[in-house]
């Protein structure tokens, strides 16, 4: 306010008076407010680059309990796919954005592993409450899943201090076979052999998971392959001789 208002004063001087000096103080003036304006529509900026990645994450955790509540009270399974769709969506930009912005920290990357684990758990329930028999038929692959995914995670946090946060190329596959494969069961009931290579998939995608935990000896974010995990622990043994 009290920039402003000099501005204002200077700029009526300059009306009365042609000295150079009312003009030059006045432009600088202008120009100082003006930075100071960019400086603080740029600081906004970088809040809510900051924030947006974080709600996509919240949007997807959201996401799974309001499902098993939509499961009770919308006999169809159009909006069930629609939270599906949404939830796919909100994993791909929030680590898009993240690596664009160069806001991908290690807490992030956790909470991005933690919410679609929580988020296809919800899911499974749903599909489980809705196609119960499509899950007996299933029963050895989907206990096989739940022990893999199981075992990475102790495992890691065991050696580690924290779970496992890979987020592998298979891991990426997997989760949108995942997508695919509930959104045909819930959306139009389809109950066929996508589902159990579904299954069979993630349990693959787990014991990578694993072997990449018994590789490493410090714990690392987004691994993409296993021939990526025995690169870095070359370099990790390399600097650890080093020293």
């Amino acid at each position: 306010m009290i920039k402003t208002t000099t501005l204002a004063l200077l700029a009526l001087r300059y009306l009365r008076s042609s000295r150079r000096a009312s003009v030059s103080i006045a432009l600088s003036q202008a120009l100082v407010h003006a930075r100071l304006w960019t400086k603080r529509i740029s600081g906004g900026w970088g809040y809510w680059k900051l924030r947006l990645p974080v709600f996509l994450i919240f949007v997807r955790v959201a996401l799974g309990p309001g499902m098993i509540l939509f499961s009770f009270f919308s006999p169809h399974g159009a909006l069930l796919v629609a939270c599906i769709g949404l939830a796919l969506l909100s994993d791909i930009f929030d680590g898009v954005l993240a690596r664009r912005w160069h806001l991908d920290t290690e807490t992030l990357r956790r909470w991005d592993t933690r919410a679609d684990t929580f988020f296809y758990i919800c899911v499974l329930l749903v599909a489980m409450l809705r196609y119960p028999a499509a899950f007996e038929r299933r029963w050895i692959l989907l206990a096989g899943l739940a022990v893999a995914e199981a075992m990475q995670h102790i495992f890691a946090a065991i050696k580690y201090g924290r779970h496992a946060s890979y987020h592998s190329v298979l891991s990426k596959i997997w989760g949108l076979m995942m997508a695919t494969a509930m959104c045909a069961l819930l959306g139009l009931g389809l109950d066929n052999w996508f589902l159990d290579l579904t299954f069979a998939w993630g349990i693959l995608c787990n014991l990578q998971g694993l072997a990449m935990s018994l590789m490493l000896p410090t714990w690392h974010k987004d691994v993409p392959t296993l021939f990526h995990a025995a690169r870095i622990r070359r370099q990790d043994v390399g600097s650890t001789c080093a020293r």
